[in-house]
């Protein structure tokens, strides 16, 4: 499930909705277990990982192309 954070008083909240309580067999005061992992959005790229063209390895531009591209 991916969910928003919202203002909520002076804190940031995720809530469920009805169908998702219903889902998960869910009502006020369960306690749960929540993983959380910040999403990228589409629109964004992280592009950390990428050999960038100014590494000393003379093969950054293959490896670059095969990151983005796959092997050949």
């Amino acid at each position: 499930m991916i969910a928003k954070l919202k203002k909520w008083g002076n804190s940031l909240a995720v809530r469920l909705t009805k169908d998702e309580l219903e889902e998960y067999g869910l009502k006020e005061g369960d306690e749960v277990k929540i993983g959380i992992e910040k999403v990228i959005p589409e629109d964004e790229v992280d592009l950390s990982d990428i050999p960038t063209f100014s590494e000393t390895d003379r093969k950054a531009s293959e490896h670059h192309d095969k990151y983005l591209y796959g092997s050949a």
